[in-house]
């Protein structure tokens, strides 16, 4: 049995990943797959490092750098070296429609639609982790 250690430090050697092709505003590929532990169907975050060091303003601590978020996915296809994810986000949104008939009045009807949300300007270079 692994220890909890082990699989820490393998963790922390397979992630974060990186983007390697953007094969369309849905689907990106990224440079971690089977050997790395990814599965099919695991979820994960795309995102970048923000070019400033952040500092908490009372102690002057360090706090790191911000991610911007550029989307959430699923991992669709694995191979040995890479895997392709796609996004899995859903935007809803409400439409009305009116129906108007020879008498003059009017019914709304509300219908909710889901639509996939794109990666937001996701390039070649931003990481990538299980979420």
């Amino acid at each position: 049995m692994e220890s909890t250690q082990a699989i820490q430090d393998v963790k922390e050697i397979t992630f974060p990943a990186t983007v390697i092709s953007i094969i369309n505003s849905y689907k990106l590929a990224i440079n971690r797959g089977t050997i790395h532990g990814l599965k099919e169907g695991q979820r994960v975050l795309v995102y970048r490092l923000s070019e400033e060091e952040l500092r908490d303003p009372n102690t002057g601590e360090s706090l790191g750098y911000l991610e911007i978020v550029k989307g959430k996915g699923r991992v669709i296809h694995v191979q040995e070296k890479m895997c392709t994810i796609e996004s899995d986000q859903k935007q809803f949104r409400r439409m009305a429609t009116k129906r108007t008939g020879i008498y003059g009045s009017g019914e709304e009807v509300m219908e909710t639609l889901d639509e996939l949300v794109p990666f937001e300007d996701a390039e070649v270079g931003d990481m990538v982790k299980p979420i």
